[in-house]
């Protein structure tokens, strides 16, 4: 039997992806390479069985169990979620959010009020070409971002904030997934950091130091506390009942 799986198409990711296919996983996963907010969409539409999903989108996904021992997040500066602007933190207005991912869109809002004690004005056009001040997250960051003057790591200022660590998307399954599978997933993982940190895995120097300082992957304790804090303020933003995470 094959199993079906969410995995974002990303380079914070290419652990994930090397390591399945290095392990030789993929034989027996169906992989969807999709953009973070897609990744939800799959789970959420019964498509996928496990998925590399958001946090912000956790509250209302069907019944979901979160597994494994890794995630994608960041202890201070990740690098690829940003907000960057053409004019001073005080002097901006309004912020173009990014369409990929809804935590990021949210966690930006949730440090605008607690954190720069700001009251923008949010809006969606990703039509728009070069804005005054936008979110962009992913890879698209180390094309774009020295077009702008002012860049704010949303991760850093998270960290500075609450003094934890940021959780961006967590590995969710279906509820009674098999404990077999998860540990090869995992094992999986493993084999693809340890590509990173090779020698010849064919990395560029700042594509490994990324993967390396910027990401942290492990989901410990002090990373699920800064998932639920996070959880407990983007529900309070959006006036919402606060899910308790199922963990498995």
């Amino acid at each position: 039997m094959k199993y079906s799986i969410a995995l974002v198409e990303y380079l914070n990711t290419l652990p994930f992806s090397e390591g399945i296919k290095r392990t030789r996983l993929d034989s027996k996963l169906d992989i969807h390479r999709v953009i973070p907010s897609r990744c939800a969409q799959l789970y959420d539409e019964g498509l996928v069985d496990i998925s590399l999903c958001p946090v912000g989108a956790l509250p209302d996904l069907p019944p979901h169990e979160i597994r494994g021992r890794y995630c994608i997040g960041a202890d201070g500066e990740v690098g690829t979620v940003v907000l960057l602007s053409k004019v001073p933190l005080e002097d901006i207005t309004s912020v173009r959010l990014d369409d990929h991912s809804r935590t990021s869109n949210l966690l930006l809002q949730i440090l605008a009020d607690r954190f720069w004690k700001k009251e923008w004005t949010y809006y969606h056009d990703q039509e728009e070409v070069n804005p005054e001040s936008c979110l962009m997250i992913g890879d698209k960051v180390f094309k774009h971002k020295d077009h702008y003057p002012y860049s704010y790591d949303l991760s850093a200022a998270w960290k500075e904030l609450t003094g934890l660590p940021m959780v961006f998307a967590v590995w969710i399954t279906r509820p009674g997934m098999p404990d077999e599978l998860i540990r090869e997933l995992d094992d999986a993982f493993e084999s693809g950091f340890e590509f990173v940190k090779s020698a010849d895995s064919g990395l560029a120097a700042w594509q490994r130091d990324y993967l390396l300082h910027n990401i942290s992957y492990p989901l410990d304790k002090a990373k699920r506390e800064g998932m639920e804090l996070y959880l407990t303020w983007a529900a309070a933003l959006e006036a919402a009942p606060v899910n308790l995470l199922k963990y498995n």
